[in-house]
């Protein structure tokens, strides 16, 4: 294992729930040709591991009618043997791109691991807690979308850098989800000057209408700046349950 100091740490968050495809996408982008260091994460949720704990505890698996007895011994080594599937994607990966990266796991929430370990400039790529409702279309080619969330008209700027980070080439769309605050909103369309050039808006509901169904198409994402989802880490998750994501906190 790697881990020699970088100029920037991307932090990559896993819980139980394995998304990991789209984390290590998101990253694999962020991290291409430039000087990072990958840190992986993976979450024991702990609310998970107790309720393993108590007597009865049973779990059903997809194309199993019947119930199966679950104790928490048998959940941590599943717990462990999914850290160490991230594990090794990570070190693939850190490989392929030619970057140092490092690996720990944690017992809690993932939002509230994540923003406690990474450091004050550090990236964290999360990913959506939910997997069975996409949208596919197979007649067109939609363009990607990188969606940015400011928490205020200074926050902009640095989501616009990320997402050239993310998309140098400009494939992608950006659109900025306007708060529904009027004034903050109003603020935020008139710093699109400051941004060099015009901007595309979008409101909450339009956003979430299509961000709660899944990436749409390969490079879609959610920008947002670490001080909005410290702010507020519960609806940080809360995103993530509905299905926001991959989504990278700046």
């Amino acid at each position: 294992m790697n881990t020699t100091t970088s100029v920037l740490r991307i932090w990559i968050a896993i819980d139980a729930l394995d998304r990991s495809a789209d984390v290590l996408g998101a990253a694999m982008r962020l991290a291409a040709g430039r000087a990072v260091e990958l840190a992986g994460l993976f979450v024991e949720d702990a609310d998970l591991l107790q309720l393993a704990g108590w007597p009865g505890a049973t779990e059903t698996r997809l194309f199993e009618a019947s119930l199966r007895p679950v104790g928490g011994i048998e959940l941590a080594a599943a717990l462990r043997a999914q850290a160490l599937v991230l594990q090794r994607r990570l070190d693939a990966l850190a490989r392929d791109i030619g970057v140092p990266w490092s690996f720990r796991t944690a017992r809690g929430r993932v939002v509230q691991q994540a923003l406690h370990l990474a450091g004050r400039d550090d990236w964290i790529v999360l990913a959506s807690a939910v997997t069975g409702l996409r949208l596919h279309q197979t007649a067109s080619h939609p363009r990607p979308v990188v969606w940015l969330l400011p928490d205020s008209e200074e926050g902009l700027p640095r989501l616009l850098a990320a997402a050239t980070r993310y998309d140098p080439q400009g494939s992608a769309e950006r659109r900025v989800v306007l708060p529904a605050d009027a004034v903050r909103a109003a603020r935020l369309r008139a710093a699109q000057g400051a941004a060099g050039g015009p901007l595309r808006f979008a409101g909450q509901d339009e956003w979430m209408a299509r961000a709660v169904c899944g990436p749409r198409a390969p490079g879609d994402l959610v920008l947002m700046t670490r001080d909005s989802g410290a702010a507020d880490p519960q609806w940080l998750g809360r995103l993530l349950r509905r299905g926001v994501g991959p989504l990278v906190l700046v």
